[in-house]
């Protein structure tokens, strides 16, 4: 749970991720973007302002590779000392997208250290800590199945061996 937010319900949880996550940039409006990112670059007449529509667009792609690509982009921009509070929001969601979620973390970390009531960056957070939460139970699961199963194998050879010694001596 996240100490910045009150807790949400898992419903709740779910719609924010519906909304923040799922909420796809079409491909159409990502490629037309990425024509005048291209053409301001030719030209030299990029502005932070387009590359960070490009690079939300991207990181707002149903595909993977143009998430990654978005990150990148939007992580340029933090380095050029802009803005640097929706950047680190928007890299949060990317990072979400793609997983990783301690990269997220600390991306929306930084969001709340300069923003404390930034409901956004708050409710992404308990989705991370959800997540984290949830894929720690999941891989609590798999190894303790994994060590019940490598458990019931060996003692099922042991008996199997006690079982095979037993009629040899018959």
């Amino acid at each position: 749970t996240s100490s910045y937010a009150p807790n949400l319900s898992s419903q709740q949880l779910d719609e924010i991720e519906e909304a923040i996550i799922r909420d796809f940039i079409p491909l159409q409006m990502i490629q037309s973007c990425e024509r005048e990112y291209k053409k301001k670059i030719e030209t030299g007449t990029l502005t932070d302002d387009l590359k960070f529509q490009y690079s939300w667009y991207l990181i707002k792609s149903r595909y993977k590779n143009d998430v990654k690509k978005g990150i990148q982009l939007m992580a340029e921009l933090c380095q050029d000392g802009v803005d640097q509070r929706d950047h680190y929001y928007f890299l949060g969601v990317g990072y979400y997208k793609l997983e990783e979620y301690q990269e997220a973390e600390l991306c929306v970390n930084r969001v709340l250290n300069m923003e404390p009531t930034n409901v956004q960056a708050q409710q992404l957070k308990q989705l991370i800590t959800e997540k984290q939460r949830r894929d720690t139970l999941i891989t609590a699961g798999v190894v303790g199945g994994t060590a019940l199963a490598g458990a019931a194998v060996v003692g099922g050879v042991v008996l199997l061996a006690a079982g095979i010694a037993k009629l040899a001596r018959k």
